[in-house]
């Protein structure tokens, strides 16, 4: 008996030391490159569409001479303004959730507090979890888990620094 309980007790190691050496890579790999929200290039983006309730809907497209709002009215845009909207497209994602799971009206979602259509893809968001001061962000059929600044509303009051 006892040497069956050593040889459990070193398999029981192994397997310890498996398990930490698995979740040693992945966290590497995360923080790398952690998985963002949508997998286009920010800089790639050249349709972009705002709606922050109860301001009126925007719609902006980039030119070659620089992002220009199209809707409501025609006029030039700050260009650093919106490629920091565009950035959004990249928000780090701690963790997915499916949209089915989850029930809108308890974490903001029934009346996002910012919707963004980055090209055809649209985000809407949210409001904070309890812990860990992460927004609801629901892409298509799941939702997402971001850190709070990555949002329509911080990212247009930031200086241009």
């Amino acid at each position: 008996m006892k040497r069956a309980d050593r040889q459990l007790a070193v398999l029981a190691l192994i397997a310890a030391a498996l398990v930490a050496a698995v979740l040693w890579v992945g966290r590497r790999e995360y923080l790398r490159a952690p998985p963002a929200v949508t997998a286009i290039a920010p800089a790639a983006v050249t349709h972009i569409e705002l709606s922050l309730p109860p301001l009126a809907a925007q719609v902006f497209e980039h030119r070659k001479d620089g992002w220009w709002r199209v809707e409501p009215s025609p006029a030039r845009a700050n260009d650093p303004r919106l490629e920091r909207l565009a950035k959004l497209a990249a928000t780090p994602v701690a963790r997915w959730i499916p949209a089915a799971a989850i029930a809108p009206a308890k974490v903001g979602l029934e009346h996002p507090s910012a919707t963004l259509v980055l090209d055809h893809t649209r985000l809407e968001y949210g409001g904070l979890t309890a812990i860990g001061d992460l927004r609801y962000v629901r892409v298509g059929a799941r939702v997402a888990l971001v850190p709070r600044q990555y949002s329509p509303e911080v990212m247009l009051t930031k200086d241009g620094h």
